[in-house]
């Protein structure tokens, strides 16, 4: 648009100040004789300023044509649009009649030029509202006006916009406590946080009238007369009882998990299967651990340090003798008492959850924590199964390792 504006408007909205400058130049080449073909005709003072002029004109034109309403457009495309139909005189329709290239090109300016303000005018609505970033990305961008509706490209791009800047709002959500998960797949003792303890509600105690003396160093402090639980002691006494289990569990022993409370079926028996030891649910049988005739009648087998059958029969007297587990989890303590008095009859080491209201001597392990929250009984008991089965694996790999010695020696012992 640009380079036609000077050459068009030259001819056309500056004819006043070419006729009068033509009317100089016949003046001063009436005065001057000289023959102009033996040397170019040096520019007069009064073409340089005309020209200057015509310049600065030319500029100002175009200046006040873009800051131009919509209504002086108007007006202008209607003077033009008789000056060119002839339907109005002026020195300007003169001189059209007697150019006819100039009239066309002044009639393809004005169709071409008003057209292209138009655009000019939307695209420095389209930067002040949708900047200047969006028009050089979009640059066949159909901006709209500030008075108009918006298009259908601008609506798209409002859109998207909008979704990224909402997007960023609000905080970015990580290490979220869900609850559900610690069944099938609860974190290793070494993932484990006083934040997962806290989320699971394991810290909150019962009422001051419950309180136990024993268990005064697992006490926090106190709010609205319920006793809080020390979680940094909670964490350290489940690392040490994660380390027994392990312990256990990677010699062999048989771990047993025992928890008397309604809904905590599902809890035991993934915590059993995951480590391969066993677990019990329902109400525990006094004597159990203590009174051979009542576990004689549990079928029995022998197998290998990879849990594998050996099949070799038991005698009587094998079949008759009482098989103790070698580590007992106890969910619930408190409701559970024959069973911690057997097994330390028995010698069979204890870990147990104890709550403010419970008794931490009867345990050989305690684990101070709620028990009394199903959150906080899960994930307890599901770090402690992972640590049991980190045990198994590494005893079943010892044990994989020791048959792979041994295949060897056997062929050799057989040729």
């Amino acid at each position: 648009m640009l380079p036609r504006i000077p050459r068009v408007l030259a001819r056309s909205f500056t004819s006043a100040r070419a006729l009068r400058v033509e009317a100089q130049k016949e003046a001063q080449q009436t005065i001057t004789e000289t023959a102009t073909s033996e040397a170019p005709k040096a520019e007069t003072p009064a073409e340089v300023e005309s020209t200057a002029s015509d310049v600065d004109f030319i500029n100002d034109i175009h200046n006040e044509a873009v800051k131009m309403t919509r209504s002086a457009e108007k007006e202008l495309d209607r003077t033009l649009h008789e000056i060119l139909t002839g339907e109005t005189t002026s020195p300007l329709t003169e001189r059209l009649s007697k150019n006819e290239t100039l009239r066309s090109e002044l009639k393809q300016f004005v169709e071409d030029y008003t057209l292209n303000l138009h655009k000019q005018k939307l695209a420095q609505e389209s930067k002040r509202t949708l900047g200047s970033q969006v028009s050089d990305t979009f640059p066949h961008l159909e901006p709209s006006l500030k008075n108009e509706p918006y298009t259908t490209q601008e609506l798209f791009l409002r859109k998207k916009f909008i979704e990224k800047q909402n997007g960023r709002i609000g905080a970015i959500v990580k290490d979220v406590y869900i609850p559900h998960r610690e069944v099938a797949a609860p974190p290793s003792v070494g993932e484990l946080s006083v934040a997962k303890l806290l989320a699971a509600g394991a810290h909150l105690g019962h009422s001051k009238s419950l309180y136990r003396s024993s268990n005064q160093k697992f006490i926090y402090g106190e709010y609205k007369g319920i006793h809080i639980i020390d979680l940094e002691q909670t964490l350290q006494y489940l690392k040490r009882a994660c380390n027994v289990a392990e312990g256990v569990a990677s010699k062999g022993g048989i771990v047993l998990f025992v928890g008397t409370r309604k809904g905590s079926e599902r809890i035991l028996e993934k915590a059993a299967t995951r480590c391969g030891g066993y677990y019990v649910s329902n109400k525990w049988v006094p004597g159990t651990l203590t009174n051979s005739t009542e576990i004689s009648k549990w079928a029995r087998m022998e197998v290998t340090m990879g849990d594998l059958p050996t099949g070799r029969e038991l005698s009587i007297t094998e079949q008759k003798t009482i098989v103790k587990p070698d580590l007992i989890v106890v969910l619930n303590p408190t409701e559970n008492r024959v069973l911690l008095q057997e097994a330390m009859q028995t010698r069979v080491p204890t870990i147990g959850i104890i709550d403010t209201d419970s008794e931490a001597s009867l345990v050989t392990y305690p684990i101070p924590a709620n028990d009394d929250s199903t959150r906080a009984v899960t994930l307890i008991a599901g770090v402690l199964s992972k640590a049991a089965q980190a045990g198994q694996q590494a005893r079943l790999r010892a044990y994989q390792q020791h048959v792979a010695s041994q295949a060897p020696v056997a062929a050799e012992t057989t040729l």
